[in-house]
């Protein structure tokens, strides 16, 4: 296989295994503190927007809509999460966190506080710019997906 050039499109490759390697430091960091990583991430996107509908959840993280239903049903389930009803929409409803699972988001932000020290230590600009350029990426990310979604609507 001959050698590939590198490219600017290696910045998905670059995205990718970043992504992966703060999931791996995070969940480091939450064993030490002796906070279940389970769903802790998903946790953290409802605490950022509650009260927050399933279609919104989707959108901002970019998992699909089963994931986000799969996901619900096992917080509140767990008792971490409870459904309100949407006053906007009355076929939908609103997931907000439950004391218990703001007691798990409170002690675990700790823990993302710890790995972002860590990765601190190792950066050469600013995190604020790095988190202006990564906000950026995932609206651009984000956008390229929605054509997809608006190319299959439109060759139905």
């Amino acid at each position: 296989m001959p050698e590939r050039e590198q490219t600017d499109a290696d910045l998905l490759q670059e995205l990718y295994s970043t992504g992966l390697l703060v999931a791996l430091l995070v969940d480091e960091e939450l064993a030490k503190a002796g906070v279940p990583d389970r769903l802790f991430s998903f946790i953290g996107w409802v605490t950022r927007l509650e009260p927050v509908t399933p279609s919104t959840l989707a959108a901002e993280t970019g998992l699909p809509p089963t994931t986000i239903r799969d996901y619900v049903r096992r917080l509140v389930s767990s008792g971490d999460a409870r459904k309100v009803p949407n006053p906007d929409d009355g076929r939908s409803y609103h997931l907000v966190l439950t004391a218990k699972g703001r007691r798990i988001a409170d002690r675990g932000w700790p823990a993302v506080v710890a790995a972002f020290d860590r990765v601190q230590r190792h950066l050469e600009r600013p995190a604020g710019d790095h988190l202006a350029a990564m906000r950026e990426l995932r609206e651009a990310v984000r956008l390229a997906l929605a054509e997809t979604t608006q190319a299959s609507r439109s060759t139905r």
